[in-house]
């Protein structure tokens, strides 16, 4: 009994067409469904794998922190594995130092780390000094803020702006995906109690014995509780300091005639805000700002609306004078990027079905271009299914495979069309046509799909995170256009195309494609003819195109495209906040003038929480002030930088302004120099020659180093006899001076309701004093019975200590930093400055590293180019696989190498800098190459095999029969990349330049090259096949 001969997969799909119909309508429909309800980002999540420590020890100088703090919690620090100790940079200062801390790339679960490490440095606290007050772990100086959202007022007070704020975070809580909000930029009254030393030793008392009694008033503990048989009572002692009356009626002091001392007798007591350490003000308005940082894993852009939802439901209740401002808006930015990228997606996709409409007839044009949505929407499905969240890095894949896509079924409707026009029937035909093909474009599919897979192993951080989903997108829209190809296009070309070809060869739409034979037929008589020659343009156009390519300019990560710019404001240290707020104030009216700049927000010694994954905020001071400035637009932001960056950098005295576009790069500055060594002296004493050889190099601006101005200081010595005789100790004199010398000590508090005021003893030269009058200070001296003046018992010495000592590595590093003029390449520049200092000769025990763009470049770019090498060794495992010959997957390997030439031409033509983009540009191109060489080869083999043609026979025929589908694949991924050229995005015009230039000038390459070098390598191999074959028969 005869067995029913098994259904090939074409054949099974040609016969249930019914259910593959029904299954691509489902699959569709779930993709528009999905469209909406994906989770959105601008990017994928970054994962900033950056701490800081913080340690506090008053009293300590720069010097004094490095020896006794520094170094002792670095050597811990690093002891744990996870930490980088080449980026882990220490920041001593009087009395505080800030430790940056980097882990390792490869480390993913950092909040594991974190836990352990703060447990690990609670304990280690204990080691270091009594007077290293506190030790702080900040764990979340590498979460960015979702949205930043001033409360703005003229007429309120910060109290009731606060009460307003606790409101509205009651409510934003409610909202599932809002993950942790922090405020910033309160001021909170206090009480200030101002000593008069001269009433208060009138009655033989000190600031101790008053602080004393005060801090006792204030101490708030447990009552007890009365157990008795039935219940438990608990006891509450009232509060004696409950306003400000209460504190100035306080009895200090009671003398033996029974008569009280009272605390406003010796003191003046009153409720006013401290003097200004910081303050945020938005368009020159007193404001509050709210930090808002989404949950991990939640909808940006669902978020963003149900977070606007509250804020225009909240500001109708507020009153007219408070007013809420969205500085930054990540949902907003989030939803601006990708609607831009869908409606560069449409237009691609149109641009696309518009040349495959103009260079087909109309039927073929409409099965093979209806394959696109079909694939398009299936895909966004899938991706939905799979978690993958719709970025610009996944919808930067659609927009590449878009001409990969209609490939496939050029390639399989091009061979049925010749099928039919041989006399086959159109059913076989159709299913004969895929499975011819199926092989080739499986290869084809299977190349480009896995050569982007090897990036994930080779790169780590950022650049790992950012290609993560880039090759599953990839994966998934090609495996979906191979199934489209496979088992709809089959049953949708017997459907729809009827006729052969050749009966509307006369056609209009089909004139184009015909003249275009016509002249590549000519074009490839002369090649074929000249092999040698053609061979050697081909070779010296990958020459040509290597070495210019070397000589173009290089940015890995470029500036990102938004509608705001940040504004640095450095003077010099130990500046009092005050000054440091005129010269902001007068930038800040200067940039306001302008029409194209929407807000100011600007924060006066202090900094912006991180707004954008890759700029880091800043350790601040009272000398330092930063702008958030919002624009009207992109293009807006680039003129006003253009505009004002050279004229202001340097407009005001001792102050540096830095003007900074967002970028994705990790450096701090562009140009960076680093100077290391274990003497400190040698390492400061070289850093100011490198700025001066610095100075004399155009292009470069704000040259400056990371070693603040030296700090101005008073040394108290004291004379020891004298002291001992009156009584009067270190410790005395600290104490003294710290109570009049300080923002205030804290002795208690005030409760109105959930609202704290402190009460604070201060001096009243806390706030605004001359050097002169230490020396005049009165000491208490014989147990507080009298007080003499501080320059009896010690010398008041003016001196100058280091502003900030630098470690790196946890070896002293001085930075010179420099800003780059605009329009200058921080590689190009770095190269200038590298052969101005190639004689430069440093102290013993010196050395110079760049840091800057060219650290980036070089942390980066390595693992890509790593990735890059991989993937064409997986290419070329493909090609053997395949065509089951090393020889013939060598040639079409090293056929690959065509694209430099494109990619160089591209790149110079559109004048863009080769960036990490460009890189995965030319694997695509690596793809396009392959499956372009494998459709002709292939064909060339068959007609070998098949019809015994000779070698120059089989490729002449060949590529003139694959010439048309080359082409319209060719200009077809062209097209579809042209809308995001035009968009002009720094990140994705450089892989749309590559794609475009570099597949219609390789594709020429390889339609003349490749069969030259064909027919030049294995003319006369039939004979030693023939040969072969007979061999294996023996």
């Amino acid at each position: 009994m005869n067995t029913k001969k098994k259904r090939t997969m074409v054949e099974w799909a040609m016969h249930y067409r019914q259910i593959i119909i029904l299954t691509t309508c489902c699959l569709i429909a779930f993709g528009i469904y999905s469209l909406p309800n994906m989770r959105k980002n601008e990017f994928p999540d970054f994962t900033i794998r950056q701490g800081i420590v913080v340690a506090v020890a008053p009293g300590n100088t720069s010097e004094e922190m490095v020896e006794q703090v520094t170094k002792p919690l670095e050597d811990y620090i690093f002891s744990y594995k996870e930490v980088k100790k080449e980026k882990t940079i220490s920041k001593s200062r009087d009395g505080i130092v800030y430790i940056q801390v980097e882990l390792n790339d490869d480390l993913n679960n950092k909040d594991e780390f974190w836990s352990k490490f703060k447990h690990g440095i609670a304990t280690f606290k204990s080691q270091l000094p009594s007077n290293v007050l506190a030790v702080q772990v900040m764990d979340d100086f590498g979460d960015t803020s979702a949205l930043l959202i001033t409360m703005e007022s003229e007429e309120k007070t910060y109290r009731e702006l606060d009460e307003y704020m606790d409101v509205l975070q009651e409510r934003l809580r409610r909202i599932p995906s809002v993950g942790r909000m922090s405020v910033s930029g309160l001021r909170k009254e206090q009480i200030s109690i101002y000593i008069d030393p001269e009433r208060l030793s009138q009655y033989g008392l000190g600031e101790k014995t008053l602080s004393l009694a005060l801090m006792q008033k204030g101490f708030a503990t447990t009552g007890g509780r009365v157990n008795t048989e039935g219940y438990t009572c608990p006891i509450y002692v009232a509060k004696s300091l409950n306003t400000l009356y209460d504190v100035q009626q306080q009895i200090i002091y009671t003398d033996p005639q029974g008569n009280n001392i009272r605390l406003k007798d010796v003191a003046r007591v009153v409720k006013e805000y401290p003097q200004m350490e910081s303050s945020i003000t938005n368009n020159g308005k007193k404001c509050i700002l709210l930090s808002v940082e989404m949950k991990k894993g939640q909808n940006i852009v669902k978020m963003g609306k149900d977070i606007n939802a509250v804020l225009d439901n909240f500001q109708k209740e507020l009153p007219q004078d408070v007013s809420l401002f969205r500085i930054t808006d990540q949902s907003q930015v989030v939803g601006d990027s990708v609607v831009n990228f869908l409606r560069e997606l449409l237009i691609a996709i149109l641009a696309v079905v518009l040349v495959v409409m103009i260079l087909l007839p109309m039927r073929v044009a409409l099965v093979a271009a209806s394959t696109i949505p079909i694939t398009i929407f299936i895909s966004l499905g899938l991706f939905q299914a799979f978690g993958i969240e719709l970025n610009t890095v996944t919808l930067a894949a659609l927009i590449v495979t878009l001409g990969m896509i209609v490939d496939n079924s050029i390639v399989i409707i091009d061979s049925y069309l010749e099928m039919i026009g041989e006399g086959c029937s159109r059913w076989h035909a159709s299913i004969c046509s895929t499975m011819h093909f199926f092989k080739s474009i499986f290869s084809a599919t299977l190349a480009i799909s896995i050569t982007f897979f090897p990036f994930l192993l080779t790169t780590t951080g950022m650049i790992h995170d950012f290609l993560l989903s880039f090759p599953w997108a990839i994966t998934i829209v090609l495996g979906v256009s191979l199934l489209v190809a496979t088992m709809l296009v089959p049953f949708m070309q017997f459907w729809f195309i009827r006729k052969p070809l050749q009966q509307k060869a006369g056609g209009k739409s089909f004139s184009f494609l015909d003249l275009l034979q016509r002249y590549y037929n000519r074009l490839l008589d002369v090649c074929m003819a000249h092999p040698i020659y053609t061979l050697g343009i081909g070779l010296l156009s990958i020459v040509t195109g290597a070495v210019w390519l070397q000589h173009l300019p290089q940015q890995l990560m470029p500036f990102a495209d938004r509608n705001q710019f940040a504004v640095e404001i450095f003077l010099p240290n130990g500046t009092r906040v005050e000054q440091t707020a005129e010269v902001a104030d007068s930038l800040e009216h200067i940039l306001r003038q302008d029409s194209r700049v929407v807000s100011v927000a600007s924060f006066k010694g202090c900094a912006s929480p991180r707004f954008q994954n890759s700029y880091a905020p800043q350790i601040a001071g009272s000398n330092f002030a930063q702008f958030i400035v919002n624009t009207t637009g992109n293009k807006e932001t680039v003129e006003l930088l253009d505009e004002y960056a050279p004229k202001y950098s340097n407009y005001f005295p001792n102050a540096r302004i830095r003007f900074k576009q967002l970028s994705y790069s990790e450096a701090a500055y562009p140009i960076e120099l680093r100077l290391s060594g274990e003497n400190w002296q040698a390492v400061k004493q070289d850093a100011e020659r490198i700025k001066e050889e610095l100075h004399k190099i155009p292009g470069l601006i704000l040259i400056q180093s990371d070693v603040n101005e030296p700090q101005a200081a008073l040394n108290v010595v004291l004379h020891e006899d004298e002291a001992s005789r009156l009584g009067i100790s270190n410790l005395t004199v600290e104490s003294t001076l710290a109570m009049r010398y300080n923002s205030g000590i804290p002795l208690a508090q005030v409760w109105e309701g959930d609202y704290s005021i402190p009460i604070v003893l201060k001096g009243d030269n806390a706030d605004n004093a001359t050097l002169s009058a230490i020396g005049n200070e009165q000491i208490p001296a014989g147990n507080g019975l009298t007080t003499v003046p501080l320059r009896q018992v010690a010398d008041v010495v003016p001196a100058w200590e280091d502003g900030q000592i630098v470690r790196r590595n946890g070896i002293y590093t001085i930075t010179v930093q420099s800003e780059l003029q605009r329009g200058e390449n921080g590689m190009e520049k770095t190269g200038q400055i590298q052969n101005a200092l190639k004689d430069f000769d440093l102290s013993p025990g010196v050395s110079l590293k760049y840091g800057g763009d060219v650290e980036d470049n070089e942390d980066k770019m390595p693992p890509v180019m790593a990735g890059l090498m991989v993937a064409a060794v997986v290419i070329f495992f493909i090609l053997v696989f395949h065509f089951k010959k090393v020889s013939i997957a060598a040639l079409i390997f090293c056929s690959m190498l065509l694209c430099v030439f494109g990619t160089a031409a591209g790149i110079w033509i559109q004048g863009v800098d080769f960036s990490v983009t460009c890189v995965l540009g030319i694997v695509s191109l690596m793809g396009i190459i392959v499956r372009n060489g494998i459709i002709m080869i292939d064909y060339a083999e068959e007609l070998r095999k098949t019809e015994r043609l000779c070698v120059r026979d089989a490729i002449y025929h060949s590529a003139r029969r694959r010439m048309r589908p080359i082409f319209l694949t060719s200009a077809a991924a062209s097209m579809g990349v042209i809308p995001m050229i035009l968009g002009g995005s720094g990140l994705w015009m450089p892989m749309g330049t590559v794609i475009c230039y570099g597949t219609l000038i390789t594709m020429l390459f390889l339609l003349t090259v490749l069969p030259a070098a064909y027919l030049l390598i294995f003319r006369g191999s039939s004979r030693k096949r023939a040969k072969a074959a007979m061999l294996e028969q023996q």
